[in-house]
């Protein structure tokens, strides 16, 4: 760990580390850091909310993207997740 300034932090892994993680992933594959920490929650996400009498801009563009990402996060951590 260094202190790189105000606000920085740095981690450093040591080769050996990234070699374990990324071993641990590859095995793991597409079910690598899901857990069952919202099992039996259910969630709702509403994230794409553009003005009807306005014009479309890359906004609701970036707002789709980060709702769906949110929701694929929950998911990942067992949330019952309804888009």
């Amino acid at each position: 760990v260094d202190i790189a300034g105000p606000g920085f932090i740095n981690f450093t892994l040591s080769p050996t580390c990234w070699y374990e993680v990324l071993d641990e992933i590859m095995q793991q594959g597409a079910e690598y850091g899901r857990s069952e920490f919202g099992k039996g929650q259910k969630v709702q996400i509403e994230f794409v909310s553009a003005n009807p009498t306005g014009p479309l801009h890359i906004g609701h563009g970036r707002g789709a993207a980060v709702g769906d990402a949110v929701a694929a996060i929950l998911q990942a951590a067992g949330f019952d997740v309804q888009r």
